[in-house]
């Protein structure tokens, strides 16, 4: 069996948001339909049940001025009046019947219409009679004088002597002129609301479409963001709608995932050099080794002096290989999270007892010191003490003997540590980069002991590790000089 389906155009949210609205104004065209017919019908039946109400206060007031106005003793009793066929027949008119009832609901006198002058008098149960005479009377009531006769609007108003009631008036006017208004009002809002209900449903798409065209840019760019091209942004709308809000949200997304896959290919490229860097670095000592296992293999016998020498260069060039890979577990170890180790520090007794520790002047070197005291960090110690001592080689290493100063201080609720050395400086070619992976500058590399260039690095890594900023500069005159910021712990 095959299944039949709306074209999938129909499906669309531009459709679905048309009949929805559709849907919704014809509900509240019915229903203010309703709402205007039924207040119609109520204001025109208060309306003639008003004008019923004034032609019996007009009568009453005549036949009272009439009684009053004729000779003493020739009065006949108003209450007489009142209940008379006279009383009756004066208030009917051309459309208005009349009726007259005692207190009990029992009929006494009627009186058709002049327009109507054989059709029977509408009339209601005796028990409305009874609670109108009793109680206050409704303002109006609808009913019809027989089975498929036409319907009656009637009126009942207490007939008084003087304040005591003594039986009921009745005036009645036919339906139909109501009934042919509101039959007119029912087609003038049938037609009202189905051209309504048309020309909804003709600007609705455009309206629709229009509203919609943000979703449809953001659709085209999430399909280009999803082929590749992660500049894709969609115009905000001026409105400060929903979709303004959805159109700011996406291209908040855009820019994260551009930014995400920048990062991610910035990472691959440091990736892919870091392992080019180890393989060129782990390369030196193992074709090293190799040669000298090759030239061992390749005598028939080998004095003990040469079996010395070659052990002792591949020792040499094992340790090498031992310091490279520990270097970059340590490297590997502060760049992936943060040191757990951490404890309140005093910046100026730790930094004493370090530098104390590596013990600078038994190597030659003149050492000065100007730390700032009630400086309190947060930090791993032996972590931040591989920092200063990866510091104090470095300028051992490029500038064996000279100078070197270290001071703290406070800065903007961060604490400083800085070391200044008297060589010959950064070359000003080496200095965006000293802090780079396996970077060595000139010198280093035109001596036989250079190091792996991996010492700057990991000092790099522990202070961000840290959420510090480390900084190398060189003066003019000479000198070089390393800054590092570390977050100052507060109320310490």
């Amino acid at each position: 069996m095959i299944s039949r389906r709306l074209p999938s155009r129909f499906h669309s949210l531009r459709w679905r948001l048309t009949a929805l609205y559709i849907g919704l104004l014809s509900v509240l065209l019915l229903l203010l339909g309703l709402a205007q017919y039924f207040a119609a019908r109520e204001v025109l039946f208060r309306s003639n049940a008003d004008v019923l109400t004034s032609e019996y206060t007009a009568v009453v007031q005549a036949f009272r001025k009439e009684l009053a106005s004729r000779p003493a003793g020739s009065a006949t009793p108003l209450r007489g009046l009142l209940l008379s066929q006279q009383f009756a027949a004066e208030l009917r008119s051309r459309r208005i019947s009349a009726a007259v009832f005692d207190l009990n609901g029992g009929l006494l006198h009627t009186a058709p219409a002049s327009l109507f002058p054989d059709a029977l008098p509408p009339t209601l149960r005796t028990q409305d009679y009874l609670d109108a005479a009793r109680r206050k009377p409704q303002p109006y009531y609808v009913t019809s004088a027989s089975a498929g006769s036409p319907q009656y609007l009637l009126v009942l108003n207490v007939i008084r002597n003087g304040s005591r009631p003594v039986g009921l008036a009745q005036l009645a006017i036919p339906t139909d002129d109501i009934d042919t208004t509101l039959r007119l009002d029912r087609e003038v809002a049938v037609v009202g609301s189905l051209l309504v209900l048309l020309l909804a449903l003709l600007l609705s798409p455009l309206i629709v479409s229009r509203a919609l065209v943000p979703l449809h840019h953001m659709a085209g760019s999430a399909a280009a963001l999803a082929r590749g091209d992660y500049k894709q942004r969609v115009p905000v709308p001026a409105s400060n709608d929903e979709i303004g809000g959805l159109a700011v949200a996406f291209n908040r997304m855009a820019a994260g995932i551009e930014q995400a896959f920048e990062v991610r290919r910035q990472s691959e490229d440091r990736m892919r050099q870091f392992v080019a860097d180890a393989s060129h670095e782990l390369r030196t000592p193992l074709t090293s080794i190799a040669g000298y296992i090759d030239v061992l293999g390749r005598r028939q016998a080998v004095d003990m002096d040469l079996l010395q020498t070659s052990l002792r260069a591949m020792q040499q060039q094992s340790g090498r290989m031992t310091r490279l890979v520990n270097d970059l577990l340590t490297l590997a170890r502060f760049e992936s999270a943060s040191p757990a180790n951490r404890r309140r520090i005093s910046l100026d007794a730790w930094l004493n007892e370090t530098l104390d520790e590596i013990n600078l002047k038994e190597r030659g070197v003149a050492e000065t010191r100007a730390l700032e005291p009630g400086l309190w960090i947060e930090a791993d110690p032996d972590a931040l003490k591989q920092v200063i001592v990866n510091l104090a080689q470095n300028a051992l290493k490029y500038a064996p003997g000279a100078a070197q100063r270290w001071t703290t201080a406070a800065a903007e609720g961060s604490v400083v540590i800085r070391l200044e050395d008297a060589g010959p400086g950064i070359p000003a070619e080496d200095l965006p980069h000293v802090f780079e992976r396996f970077y060595r500058g000139a010198q280093a590399r035109e001596r036989a002991t250079g190091g792996s260039g991996l010492g700057l690095a990991i000092a790099r890594s522990i202070i961000e590790s840290h959420g510090g900023g480390i900084e190398a500069g060189s003066a003019p005159a000479g000198g070089a000089s390393f800054t590092i910021r570390l977050p100052r712990l507060q109320g310490a």
